[in-house]
């Protein structure tokens, strides 16, 4: 019987430390980059190329914007800043319309979008259904809004991600700066 005891009394023993240890436990790194090595990724390299039609039925490609500073703006109607940037980015269209082009990308359907631009005219045509191409090749792990800047020669300028539109964030006048820096060059 004491036997049995010890046996029983060495058994829990030993199990409680084996299971008091961390030693099973397995921590992964975070698999994805942080954003800042993403944005690296792209700035430098030319534009991924797209082809695709705005909500005129206009056709809209990569090749189509060489010439002219483009700003590539990512957005969708349920985010409120998304909204708010879409002001300046229709002033800076339409004081630099020779040298620049703003293209924007929203996730919502074309009829949703339609509707929207009946209530708030834009200065610059918008593609529609663009999640895929908004999630995959153009950065969907930089939220929304998102602005890719590309030069007139097709490459890659600035990636600006969510992250640094936040806070109190001079639209305007950072589009503004930033095209008439590219224009010097």
């Amino acid at each position: 019987m004491i036997r049995l005891l010890l046996f029983v009394s060495s058994f829990v023993f030993l199990a409680s430390v084996a299971f008091s240890q961390d030693h099973f436990l397995v921590e992964l790194e975070t698999r994805s980059p942080d954003v800042q090595a993403q944005v690296g990724g792209y700035e430098g390299y030319p534009s991924i190329p797209f082809m695709a039609n705005d909500t005129e039925g206009v056709q809209h490609t990569v090749g189509s914007l060489k010439g002219k500073t483009s700003f590539l703006y990512f957005w969708n109607e349920d985010c409120p800043k998304c909204i708010e940037y879409l002001d300046a980015l229709n002033r800076v269209q339409d004081e630099n319309g020779s040298t620049l082009q703003v293209l924007s990308f929203s996730d919502n359907k074309k009829e949703e979008v339609i509707r929207f631009l009946e209530a708030t005219p834009l200065s610059f045509p918008v593609i529609a259904n663009t999640k895929l191409l908004a999630d995959g090749p153009f950065g969907g792990d930089f939220g929304y809004p998102r602005l890719f800047i590309v030069d007139s020669d097709g490459i890659i300028k600035y990636v600006i991600p969510e992250v640094e539109m936040r806070g109190n964030f001079d639209a305007f006048g950072f589009f503004d700066t930033i095209q008439r820096s590219l224009q010097k060059k």
